[in-house]
């Protein structure tokens, strides 16, 4: 064991005299302070002033460090109002220019009506658990709600109602309450798309809506734009559901939101459509449903991949 060194008697020595020369000092200067307060005062004054001195910087110091944090206080705020004002604008914009485009989406028969080959209830069918409908198959059996149900159909969507326009909310209220532990209606989701701007007056919603209930509801996004019918196949074959935005064809006259939930072995893709339930039923040919998008390509248009986040 290692032994622990002694100290040395000249170091222990000086230490000792200092702190004796130390209280003989502080001694003094009591003494001092009553029997002679002008040496006293003249003995302590440079310490004093010293004292006051440091005090004196580190109050402007601190004065300086709080402007300059309040500066950048109000340089965040600044550049967060200009960014909240740029989106407002950037919306204001996408609404005036969505009801002369095709993606406004409004309740209309579709321009295509031929029979539809309805899958094998194997594949998929609705069944009722408690009160919800379930559509089931696919990659998730989506809780399933349709916008003219007379329950949502005279619901606002902003000034205009569910039945007519409210396609997005009624799609997005499918992925929320089948992919999360929000209790989410076409009633309720419209009543937040409203809130926060995404309501088009009379052209159903912003295409920014998707983004925004992804954000909203704690989803994972992905803006996947334009896909081939093999590229459609594939993403959805891998998981989550997908958002369309389709156009004139069998699906509506102008716009309409659709969700595509799953594929079938065959090479088919399954459909929860919010203004059909046979529609929801049919297995549907991937190359229709590329034919028949939305020509919009904005804001991530015309599809959108919904997937819940990944467990830590």
């Amino acid at each position: 064991m290692s032994k622990e060194p002694k100290s040395h008697p000249l170091r222990s020595l000086f230490a000792l005299v200092f702190l004796a020369a130390a209280c003989i000092g502080i001694a003094e200067l009591s003494v001092a302070r009553f029997e002679d307060p002008e040496l006293y005062d003249s003995v302590t004054a440079p310490a004093r002033e010293a004292y006051e001195d440091v005090q004196r910087q580190l109050e402007e110091y601190n004065a300086e460090r709080e402007a300059e944090q309040e500066r950048r206080r109000q340089e965040e705020f600044a550049r967060e109002l200009e960014l909240e004002r740029a989106r407002e604008e950037e919306r204001r914009r996408e609404l005036e220019e969505l009801a002369a485009e095709e993606a406004a989406q409004v309740a209309t028969a579709p321009v295509i009506r031929e029979p539809l080959v309805l899958a094998d209830p194997t594949i998929t069918e609705f069944l009722t658990e408690g009160d919800r409908e379930i559509l089931t198959g696919g990659n998730l059996s989506l809780t399933y709600f349709n916008q003219g149900d007379a329950v949502w159909a005279s619901m606002p969507f902003g000034g205009d109602n569910i039945g007519g326009y409210g396609c997005g909310p009624t799609a997005l209220a499918m992925v929320v309450a089948s992919t999360t532990d929000e209790a989410a209606t076409p009633e309720s989701v419209a009543a937040w798309a409203a809130g926060a701007g995404y309501c088009a007056p009379h052209s159903g919603s912003a295409l920014s809506v998707v983004e925004g209930a992804a954000e909203r509801y704690g989803l994972e996004y992905t803006a996947l734009g334009e896909l081939d019918a093999d590229a459609l196949y594939t993403t959805l074959s891998c998981g989550g559901v997908i958002v369309a935005l389709m156009g004139p064809g069998h699906f509506t006259g102008r716009g309409h939101f659709i969700l595509l939930h799953g594929v079938t072995l065959s090479g088919g893709i399954l459909v929860a459509d919010p203004n059909s339930r046979e529609n929801s039923l049919a297995v549907w040919d991937p190359q229709i449903i590329v034919d028949e998008l939305s020509k919009s390509r904005h804001d991530g248009a015309p599809l959108w991949l919904l997937t819940q986040p990944l467990a830590l």
